[in-house]
């Protein structure tokens, strides 16, 4: 997603940026889990730098892990629910939720945040730093959005005036990385990174 598209998007509700997302990307191939809940290998798009999300994630947390699925409609599994994204779309949508979570999640779930938190600003800051992954499949998330860190900038601002009282939410979360332990010569890039996220 570039700042031309976030701008023609950015007032959706999260059912129609979902709604817009199928339109661009297609539906689900099949179900994300099978009937006895192995993960549907059929599901992946990684191999286009897409993720798949699910569509009921305003509803309940963990929705790709089994444990946390089987707990919840297995309707919500099925390809007309699942939602292909790149990683900042991924993020949008994830933000969406935390401005706007369904009346009818799961009570005692804080749902959107999670993703955000753990996932993809780990993901992102790393790529926006410069780090460098040998993963093919990583490496076309990577190439889908590597020129969009504007995009990126905006949305964390977006998230931090939208989302602040949020639970689990506070700055800190916004610094997260992956990597930068394991590669020390990216310091400087963090840092200069961190500092355009807090401004």
């Amino acid at each position: 997603m570039n700042l031309i598209e976030y701008y023609k998007v950015k007032d959706f509700k999260y059912l129609e940026y979902c709604d817009y997302l199928q339109r661009k990307y297609g539906i689900g191939n099949c179900s994300y889990f099978t009937t006895g809940w192995s993960k549907n290998k059929k599901v992946s798009r990684t191999n286009e730098g897409l993720i798949a999300h699910h569509k009921y994630e305003d509803h309940a947390i963990k929705l790709s892990d089994a444990f946390f699925a089987k707990r919840n409609p297995y309707e919500w599994q099925l390809g007309k629910n699942i939602v292909y994204c790149d990683l900042l779309e991924h993020l949008f949508l994830h933000i969406l939720i935390c401005e706007n979570p369904s009346s009818e999640k799961n009570e005692k779930e804080v749902v959107g945040i999670g993703s955000i938190i753990e996932f993809i600003i780990p993901e992102l800051n790393d790529l926006y730093a410069g780090y460098k992954t040998k993963c093919q499949w990583r490496k076309k998330w990577h190439d889908l959005v590597k020129q969009d860190k504007d995009v990126y900038i905006a949305l964390l601002k977006r998230f931090k005036r939208t989302c602040n009282a949020y639970p689990f939410y506070n700055d800190k979360i916004l610094f997260r990385n992956f990597r930068k332990k394991y590669a020390p010569y990216l310091k400087l890039n963090y840092g200069l990174l961190f500092k355009e996220i807090s401004t």
